[in-house]
């Protein structure tokens, strides 16, 4: 492995921000609002405690690299050869069943909002081959697109909130007193739910990196964050009301639908919801990268972080082509009503997706603490 091929925390940070934006307005602040009510805006902030031991946790972890390693070669260290393998066969299918469902959300977010009567097969299928381009190059091309649409969706995000936060009812946020504490504590699980991906995923994409202290330029991240996503909340919730949001599905593009630019009344959902192609673009090219990594890793491949040829099939490069196959496939099969997607989205993606953060993470670390092997 080219060991010189590494990444600056700018560059992870960049895309860390881009792929934090598609789980997060699917799930925030709808889920929130029906367990934290009116005080759901806190939320974020109450989970940045939890999500900086979190990352505290991924900066101990991936600073127990040696040269050369990235997190699927530490997955073998911790747990040797027969379990690391077993592991490493065992996270691409919770990545790529993460991807397909990316993929779905995505094109019912497509529907839903511009193309009511288009099949979501198609979008799905467009968006996996374009996912499957992005995946057989390097992750080099893939951290220049995040750093290039990075200006522009938070250019738009702020416009938005800019516009959204003078036409907020306040009473829609206040009072807040001591009996919402608990609420705005359980309001933060699904925070802590969408940030963990936008954390621990550019783990996949640091690859052999130089050792030092990370927890600075990601705790700041991750206060940035908590932030946005507090104004977000604050603007949506400032104006359709908790009990609204609750039932909205995807409240922050209706709350766009209701905006109007510098007395216009042109409106520009269909500009926005487009836009937001690009963080599940990102999301899934490197899910299938980090999936397609860890699989050839177990087989005995030495694979690279380094662009290779598209069409170069060597090393069990045919495996690219396979995960991006296989994420297509769970697209297509997961809730082909849409009426199922209430489901995958409120209750089994986020409970895969809390058990591979939480348990399965730290259960890796602390084995190769007790092996002494980190």
């Amino acid at each position: 492995m080219n060991t010189t091929h590494s990444y600056n925390d700018r560059q992870l940070l960049a895309l860390a921000v881009v792929i934090f934006l598609s789980p997060s307005l699917r799930l925030f602040p709808s889920t929130s609002a029906r367990l934290a009510g009116r005080a759901v805006w806190l939320s974020a902030l109450a989970a940045a405690p939890v999500l900086l031991l979190y990352i505290l946790f991924l900066c101990r972890f991936m600073g127990c690299r040696r040269e050369g390693e990235g997190l699927p070669e530490l997955f073998l260290r911790a747990l040797g050869e027969k379990a690391g393998r077993a592991l490493l066969f065992a996270v691409p299918v919770w990545l790529l069943l993460y991807a397909g469902f990316v993929l779905r959300s995505g094109a019912d977010r497509l529907i839903t909002t511009i193309y009511p009567l288009s099949p979501p097969a198609f979008f799905t299928l467009i968006m996996g081959i374009l996912c499957l381009i992005a995946a057989l190059g390097s992750l080099r091309s893939i951290l220049r697109v995040a750093k290039l649409c990075l200006p522009l969706v938070c250019a738009i995000l702020l416009l938005i909130l800019g516009f959204a936060l003078f036409g907020i009812d306040k009473t829609n946020l206040l009072p807040v007193t001591g009996r919402d504490a608990v609420p705005v504590l359980l309001g933060a699980l699904p925070v802590i739910n969408v940030l963990s991906v936008a954390v621990y995923l550019p783990c996949f994409a640091a690859g052999p990196a130089p050792k030092g202290d990370h927890f600075r330029s990601y705790a700041a991240w991750l206060l940035a964050v908590c932030v946005l996503l507090t104004l977000l909340c604050a603007s949506v919730v400032g104006s359709f009301g908790p009990e609204l949001t609750a039932r909205l599905t995807r409240p922050f593009f209706s709350l766009v639908r209701n905006l109007v630019f510098f007395n216009s009344l042109e409106r520009v959902e269909a500009l926005v919801v487009t836009l937001w192609i690009f963080p599940d673009f990102l999301l899934v090219s490197l899910l299938l990268f980090a999936a397609q990594f860890c699989l050839r890793l177990a087989l005995g491949e030495k694979p690279s972080y380094r662009a290779d040829r598209r069409l170069d099939m060597s090393g069990r490069r045919w495996l690219i082509w396979f995960c991006a196959a296989a994420a297509v496939a769970c697209g297509l099969l997961i809730a082909p009503e849409p009426e199922g997607m209430a489901l995958w989205s409120e209750k089994i993606i986020p409970a895969l997706n809390m058990c591979f953060a939480f348990l399965v993470l730290p259960a890796v670390w602390v084995t190769g603490k007790l092996r002494k092997v980190f």
